[in-house]
């Protein structure tokens, strides 16, 4: 199920990735359209779309001895139709999705 925030202005969430992944997932899904702004701060350009994304390290999710890397992300959009919007936000989800459970 593709994931719908609450406003194409601006909404927050949690991510399951490292910092190093998160990024990877940003440049595979727009190569030569993410440009890195540091301390986890990215701009991603898609069309008439910009969007600003900040990514800080949260505490991993514990299961037993497994540890996965958590970021709370802010996205923020700076230009672009709603519509063009929601497809950059579905792309970049399909970027990011790993494995097939």
């Amino acid at each position: 199920m593709a994931f719908t925030p609450p406003s194409l202005d601006e909404f927050s969430r949690e991510v399951g990735a490292s910092a190093q992944e998160f990024e990877r997932s940003l440049h595979a899904a727009l190569p030569g359209g993410v440009e890195s702004l540091g301390n986890g701060s990215f701009r991603v350009s898609s069309g008439d779309v910009c969007l600003e994304i900040t990514a800080a390290p949260q505490a991993p999710r514990r299961i037993g001895l497994f540890a996965l890397p958590v970021l709370q992300t802010h996205f923020r959009f700076l230009s672009g139709a709603r519509e063009a919007r929601a497809a950059l936000i579905a792309r970049l989800d399909r970027a990011m999705q790993r494995g097939g459970g």
